[in-house]
């Protein structure tokens, strides 16, 4: 049923993790704007540099995730796939702890995880520019 839909469901799924990552970093970060609103524990210059930091990062990731929908699904798969995660991933968002989500830790962890997203895109991106 799924090749009626989508024919390749891995990248679908590769697809799916990344921007639902990208998508929790977004929402994420849009709590840390403007500065003078930022929650305490990430007010200082360490705060700032975490969050230009993972701004960047998302930057990256995000545009790496279009690039890869753009060249291995139909666009179909990507609008209904992306608009879902989009909508849900803030009900995930919810249940991760404001201590833990509004520290330095916590961005630390979200740079992780965008940087583990972006390694997964790279080899299939890697492959993709060689065709």
């Amino acid at each position: 049923m799924l090749n009626g839909i989508e024919p390749n469901g891995a990248a679908l799924a590769l697809f799916a993790t990344t921007f639902a990552a990208g998508c929790l970093g977004f929402y994420t970060l849009a709590g840390m704007f403007p500065v003078r609103a930022r929650p305490a524990p990430v007010a200082g210059l360490v705060g700032n540099a975490l969050v230009l930091s993972n701004l960047a990062l998302l930057a990256v990731l995000l545009g790496g995730v279009a690039l890869y929908a753009h060249e291995t699904l139909r666009w179909t798969s990507v609008v209904v796939a992306g608009g879902l995660i989009f909508l849900f991933v803030p009900s995930v968002f919810e249940f991760i702890p404001n201590k833990w989500r509004d520290s330095h830790g916590g961005l630390v962890f979200l740079g992780a995880l965008q940087l583990v997203s972006l390694a997964l895109l790279v080899s299939p991106l890697m492959k993709l520019s060689a065709l």
